[in-house]
């Protein structure tokens, strides 16, 4: 911002190109918007609303953080990760608002969930911290939905870090669970509704 802005300071303050000046600074990754206006004899004020990161893009083997929008703000490392949710997959940074709003409807999870892939551009398979994964059905009602159902079968039967790889939600009248080669499926109680069957 300072070299975009500083750039003009050469010129007399009446010949700088105020519009010119936002434009360029507004295509910053980081600024959501900016005002340009001179402050006479020799001023330029600029005001920025930046960006603010609200999850990790995964894709293509690089890491970027993204705000709400899915606006990518710059490449990060593994190291310098912060605590965002990790979203993967091609199109999973313009689903970070969507995204957002499903673990709003099970906020118990949301501690425990370590990321999610954003799959076929049309649903949501969730990824524990246990390592366990969730499919999740298409449509943001039905998805929210079974990932309330999840959470209460899990503060039921504690599913969570009991060697159960992986939980299939995605036909609303069955629940699966996919369990390692020689192990027995748990007896799950209280099933997610009428007429589903487990």
């Amino acid at each position: 911002v300072y070299a975009i802005a500083l750039g003009q300071v050469d010129r007399s303050m009446l010949n700088v190109d105020l519009a010119k000046v936002r434009e360029d600074i507004v295509r910053l990754p980081w600024v959501k918007d900016a005002r340009v206006s001179r402050r006479l004899p020799d001023g330029l004020v600029v005001d920025i609303v930046e960006r603010e990161p609200a999850a990790i893009w995964q894709y293509q083997g690089k890491l970027m953080l993204v705000d709400v929008t899915g606006a990518v703000l710059e490449a990060i490392s593994v190291k310098g990760m912060p605590d965002l949710p990790l979203l993967v997959g091609e199109g999973a940074n313009l689903q970070t608002e969507r995204f957002a709003q499903l673990m709003e409807s099970a906020p118990a999870l949301k501690p425990v969930v370590s990321g999610a892939t954003w799959v076929g551009n049309r649903r949501w398979d969730l990824r524990f911290q246990s390592g366990e994964t969730l499919a999740l059905p298409e449509g943001d009602a039905l998805a929210a939905e079974a990932l309330v159902n999840f959470a209460r079968l899990d503060g039921i039967n504690r599913l969570l870090g009991r060697g159960i790889p992986r939980f299939d939600m995605r036909d609303p009248d069955k629940f699966v669970l996919r369990m390692p080669k020689g192990k027995t499926a748990p007896v799950i109680v209280d099933q997610p509704a009428v007429g589903r069957s487990l």
